[in-house]
């Protein structure tokens, strides 16, 4: 899980290294609650960017499954706590559901392995790299991110 997490953020650095001014700075979480039991306390730490209110960061939590050709997907939220006496923000995964699908008949009946994503609220996130964003999420989760961008431009809207 740590490692998957070590790529994602090389992976970042290296594809848009150039937007980046400098590594993430070493925040200390020991005032964060330690994950419970069956439980992991995942850490993602952003580097300084130009404009971060200008970004968003995607958390997309889920879990490697054998999959056919349907679309399937969990539903559930994240859910924002505070640390006591600190005012700092963490999320914890709530109640999930069982894996819903699309009902589709699949020709070749094949299955392959796929990331199944869980969808609800609390899933994107204003871009911080003064804070790390902590969540925990029960052991047989994985946590991935993605940062989106706001194009320079702003569009103006149409009177109708």
């Amino acid at each position: 899980m740590k490692t998957v997490l070590r790529f994602s953020l090389l992976g970042a650095l290296l594809l848009g290294g150039h937007a980046f001014a400098a590594e993430p700075k070493k925040f200390d979480i020991s005032m964060f609650p330690a994950a419970e039991v069956n439980q992991e306390r995942v850490v993602i730490r952003l580097p300084e960017v130009d404009n971060e209110a200008d970004m968003m960061v995607e958390l997309q939590v889920g879990k490697k499954m054998q999959v056919d050709c349907n679309l399937p997907r969990f539903a559930g939220n994240l859910e924002q706590r505070s640390v006591k006496g600190w005012g700092y923000n963490y999320l914890q995964l709530g109640k999930v559901s069982d894996p819903i699908s699309t009902l589709m008949a699949c020709p070749d009946g094949q299955k392959k392995e796929a990331f199944v994503q869980i969808y609800g609220q609390g899933f994107f996130v204003n871009y911080n790299s003064k804070l790390p964003f902590v969540i925990y999420v029960p052991q047989e989760y994985e946590v991935r991110y993605r940062l989106w961008r706001a194009d320079a431009l702003a569009q103006p809207a149409m009177i109708e």
